[in-house]
């Protein structure tokens, strides 16, 4: 069925386009996804240039934010058009109104104007077939194979009729192949920390933003990497704040997964909330690196940050991550120590880079001599170790298991008669 629409006809390099509005629905029921096209098992490398859709993540994220959020906003999708004659089908508003336009409009209205579809094209994204199947799940509660999604509790039928914005190249297929290609090749995926700068809809994004900007100070968080240089003057980065959070509320509350697409109840964002803030209060107030590294959180500051940085474990972030982990097993079941009592097994440790030290945390949690680096790949038996040392309560099981693991991170010539490290106090 032939349909019109208000367009304006553009230009980029060699490329001619047109940038449009399609209503959803239209828009959806016009393309035809790589994949789903006849043939195309029996195309070539050279001819395959989509890639496969991510079905769980179209289902799992996309449609459900598209469905669910009133605010939900994209930018624009780009598909090639078989089927389409450019010199037919768009006509320039300055051919409709030869007369009556005034001088300065001209240049403008042989821009702007009309395109026509028959009904005959066929639409193939360039850009957005995610979003695009996305749409279609949206608008009818239902998957590819048809059953229903649980995480769209009612089809969003009022995005049908919403407006979407398309850039249209007219086919060719060596063209579509190159700008699909360059249009992902030189799309910059953000990094984890830049993900939480943004997401209002994860409340761990925004508990680790509030940790960040009321209890430690923003200019003090990286997120714009995820890990710390010598010459930073960082204290952490909002990642490591995110995992510890993480950790906080699944310590402290242990029943139930945390769905991060959505928020939770306005009761369940409180209690998570204050037991968030009381515990990085705490930690910021008792345990003695971070109160030594946060005295001074100015840029006079910043030189006592990378001298504890680099003199010190509890300096990077990968050991403070440990450090949150290991205080909230000491207080909570089974061990059940408070808060004070906590922080001062956990004081305790040594975690000044010395020759002495460095034996406690060889293989586990920093290797290579007094001039090595932090393990950032055995964060698990790093807090196991640190549970143990602080005197965590642990099951025969679970005590034979960390040796056994700890034990693994050695050469079999020197695990006979190797043990844990001892305890704090014995």
């Amino acid at each position: 069925m032939p349909s019109t629409h208000g367009a304006m006809k553009a230009r980029l390099g060699d490329t001619d386009y047109y940038i449009l509005s399609m209503k959803a629905q239209e828009l959806v029921k016009s393309v035809t996804i790589p994949r789903e096209m006849a043939g195309w098992e029996d195309l070539d490398i050279e001819e395959r240039y989509q890639r496969d859709l991510n079905y769980n993540r179209v289902k799992s994220q996309i449609a459900p934010y598209f469905a669910n959020d009133d605010t939900r906003f994209f930018g624009a999708v780009i598909v090639t058009a078989e089927n389409f004659d450019d010199e037919v089908s768009f006509e320039p508003l300055s051919d409709i109104a030869k007369r009556g336009l005034p001088r300065l409009y001209t240049s403008a209205a042989s821009a702007i104007g009309f395109l026509t579809f028959n009904g005959g094209e066929v639409l193939i994204p360039l850009d957005g077939q995610h979003r695009l199947k996305a749409i279609e799940f949206a608008i009818s509660g239902k998957d590819e194979r048809g059953r229903d999604i649980a995480a769209i509790p009612t089809p969003c039928t009022e995005l049908a009729n919403e407006d979407i914005t398309v850039i249209l190249v007219p086919y060719n297929l060596r063209r579509a192949r190159r700008i699909f290609t360059k249009v992902n090749r030189y799309a910059k995926p953000t990094t984890t920390g830049q993900r939480l700068v943004t997401d209002d809809d994860d409340i761990l994004a925004v508990l680790s933003r509030e940790v960040a900007n009321e209890l430690l100070d923003a200019r003090l968080v990286k997120f714009t990497n995820n890990t710390l240089t010598k010459q930073d003057e960082y204290f952490t980065t909002l990642a490591i704040i995110y995992n510890c959070n993480e950790q906080i509320i699944a310590g402290n509350f242990p029943n139930g997964r945390l769905d991060k697409t959505k928020l939770p109840s306005a009761d369940k964002q409180r209690l998570y909330r204050d037991k968030v803030r009381e515990t990085w209060e705490t930690l910021i107030e008792k345990i003695d690196v971070f109160a030594d590294a946060l005295s001074d959180t100015a840029a006079s500051g910043d030189d006592k940050r990378r001298e504890i940085r680099e003199n010190n474990l509890l300096g990077k972030p990968v050991a403070q991550e440990c450090l949150v982990r290991v205080f909230t097993r000491l207080t909570t079941p089974p061990t059940n120590l408070t808060s004070d009592d906590a922080c001062e097994r956990l004081n305790e440790l040594p975690w000044d880079i010395t020759p002495e030290n460095i034996a406690v945390w060889d293989r586990v949690l920093w290797t290579g001599g007094a001039d090595g680096r932090i393990v950032t790949n055995r964060r698990n038996l790093a807090t196991d170790l640190i549970a143990h040392l602080a005197g965590a309560k642990m099951s025969q099981t679970e005590r034979e298991e960390l040796l056994h693991a700890y034990l693994q991170q050695f050469p079999e010539s020197e695990r006979e008669g190797k043990g844990l490290p001892e305890p704090v106090g014995g």
